[in-house]
């Protein structure tokens, strides 16, 4: 078995934007929303790779891609060396919700108000045809619940979202996810909706889950704190493209993308030594329908160049396993 579990070759996704009667009439190009514009990377067994960015920089679009609820409008998803889109298309779309699992940001909208916990775990379970007696249903639901942290299963069984605290219903998602056995679960700013100090034990059992059973992660989120804690590998996104990528500690200790050092600077620090200058970035990202010419993040870069006006970086190797797209940051064009 390849030890490689996802392959992601030039995906892109791009929203036709409406051009309403006025524009049809004075036919007016059409024009485009690219929220995803190429980007290619690959993922192994067991691990967490988390994609970061401002809202609007196209992560959840690329988690949606892989679990084959968007269609790419370009490019290639290999799961376990299958396309998905071939996947999601045809008769072995169960095939692949069953090895591929999302984990959604908000555990009020997640659940069913009217659904009991053991209910909404054994769903899948029956959806799947996995279980041919209630016995097997009980002992699988119960393991599951467990293996997300309620414990003892059977006090959590009868109870309803509304009874559980917001750490509670987000275990009680992360068990619905793992009750088919998922290769890779698509975990789309999973704490973000939660209190701080429930955030950590929400992590730690992320971690627990890909170190005791192997499960890989794609990890969004816009918080590099999170990202740092629990990551093997951070891919940075901006406006539709991956602008750094590579080992989390490689990446987050000394990043070369200004846009990578910016979101680093604002993290918040307890430690004065720590707490070097924030940079703040002017303006907002630019128009996805619209892209600046050049590198996308010249309008708000600190260090812009005339260069970075007028060429496109490419993403290249900086060190072993570590990429970025930045012409002043790889010499491709000198200071």
């Amino acid at each position: 078995m390849s030890d490689t579990l996802l392959e992601i070759k030039n995906l892109r996704k791009l929203y036709r934007v409406p051009r309403g009667i006025a524009g049809l009439l004075r036919r007016q190009p059409r024009k485009w929303v690219h929220a995803v514009d190429g980007i290619s990377f690959e993922m192994r067994r067991g691990e967490i790779l988390a994609l970061v960015g401002e809202s609007g920089s196209g992560k959840t679009t690329t988690g949606l891609c892989i679990l084959g609820l968007k269609r790419p409008s370009k490019g290639q998803i290999l799961f376990e060396g299958e396309d998905v889109n071939e996947l999601a298309s045809g008769r072995r779309w169960k095939d692949l919700r069953r090895r591929a699992q999302l984990i959604f940001q908000d555990p009020y909208e997640s659940l069913n108000p009217r659904q009991t916990v053991f209910e909404a775990v054994a769903e899948p379970l029956e959806v799947h045809h996995l279980v041919s007696s209630k016995a097997e249903k009980f002992a699988l639901v119960k393991e599951k619940i467990e293996d997300a942290g309620l414990k003892p299963a059977e006090d959590f069984f009868h109870r309803y979202p509304q009874e559980l605290s917001g750490g509670q219903r987000q275990r009680v998602v992360i068990a619905s996810g793992l009750a088919l056995d998922p290769h890779l679960l698509v975990a789309d700013e999973p704490v973000s909706m939660l209190d701080v100090s429930i955030r950590a034990e929400i992590l730690n059992l992320l971690l627990e889950l890909r170190d005791n059973q192997n499960i890989a992660m794609l990890y969004i989120t816009h918080d590099l704190a999170t990202a740092a804690y629990v990551a093997d590998r951070v891919a940075v996104m901006y406006l539709g493209v991956i602008v750094e990528i590579g080992p989390a500690e490689v990446v987050l200790d000394k990043p070369f993308h200004p846009y990578t050092q910016a979101l680093l600077s604002v993290i918040p620090s307890t430690r004065p030594e720590n707490r070097g200058k924030r940079i703040v970035l002017e303006g907002d990202p630019p128009d996805p329908i619209d892209l600046p010419s050049g590198c996308r993040f010249h309008p708000r870069c600190p260090v812009v160049m005339d260069e970075c006006r007028h060429q496109v970086p490419a993403l290249q190797k900086q060190e072993d396993q570590h990429y970025v797209m930045c012409g002043l940051a790889t010499g491709a064009w000198e200071n």
